[in-house]
């Protein structure tokens, strides 16, 4: 064989060996945002499903209310679906690495706000994690008094509905690199990066069961709960909607433009 053809036989194979690449790569990063998508449906269907959490025990309920509600009328309810809530935490991790990964390739060399935007959701994951652990506990031993049930209650409460700090914090720092995108396309459109703004400051409402048992600022009120749940929803299902568009733009750009290895035909010998 000439060393032309040679030539021609290692661009091939360098060439194929990059499409595979190429392609494992894109494939991993959309199985990182169906990560989020999967975590969204196993929230409503364990958490707020399973659990009975989608009409919370209102805050200012007796401690003997808050150990009936957990120990005889949801108590297994609680158990399993607060099970599948902290095993979907777990997938927010990739998902939540994906999207800052998708966000540096906007802000490019010292991603800070790419970083704090998946840093902020690897600790909500951690967040959720605990305060499944304290629903659970709380259901776990029903020879328990009240207001040993009562305190994990309210714990867990006040560590998942202020935790809701970070949650705008990444979405500030995610829409911080959003807007930098001066493309004529962007990754995630002004429109979804402005609601995802205001949604971020929105989530200050989150902060008001600290102070209020009942009425819309408790944690089972309109603005103390129900709100923030549907603007993080919201959120992490469209973010990951436009960041998967982005990369089928990506792959689509990157096979057009890909440049077939020049060279002579590999001339037989003999």
């Amino acid at each position: 064989m000439t060393d032309s053809g040679v030539f021609y036989m290692q661009s091939t194979r360098e060439k194929t060996m990059e499409e595979q690449q190429t392609k494992t790569s894109y494939g991993s990063q959309r199985i990182g945002l169906w990560c989020t998508w999967i975590f969204a449906a196993l929230t409503v269907i364990g958490w707020l499903g399973v659990a009975n959490f989608y009409k919370p025990e209102p805050g200012d309920n007796s401690a003997e209310q808050i150990k009936q509600w957990f120990t005889e009328d949801h108590r297994w309810g609680i158990i399993i679906g607060c099970t599948i809530f902290y095993v979907a935490c777990g997938l927010l991790v990739p998902g939540s690495i994906q999207f800052g990964l998708m966000l540096s390739k906007i802000e490019g060399r010292r991603p800070l706000w790419s970083f704090t935007t998946g840093v902020c959701g690897i600790f909500i994951s951690l967040i959720i994690f605990f305060n499944c652990c304290a629903w659970i506990t709380a259901a776990y031993r029903t020879e328990n008094g009240g207001d040993v049930i009562q305190a994990w209650y309210d714990w867990a409460w006040f560590a998942f509905l202020l935790g809701w700090i970070y949650l705008s914090i990444e979405m500030l720092s995610a829409a911080v690199v959003e807007l930098s995108d001066k493309r004529a396309e962007p990754m995630v459109p002004r429109w979804m990066t402005w609601l995802t703004i205001a949604g971020a400051v929105t989530l200050m409402t989150a902060a008001g069961p600290a102070f209020f048992k009942s009425g819309p600022f408790a944690y089972n009120g309109l603005l103390g709960f129900y709100l923030p749940m549907a603007i993080w929803g919201f959120y992490l299902v469209g973010t990951a909607w436009f960041m998967l568009k982005e990369l089928d733009r990506e792959e689509a750009a990157e096979r057009d433009g890909a440049q077939v290895p020049t060279g002579p035909s590999p001339t037989p010998v003999g």
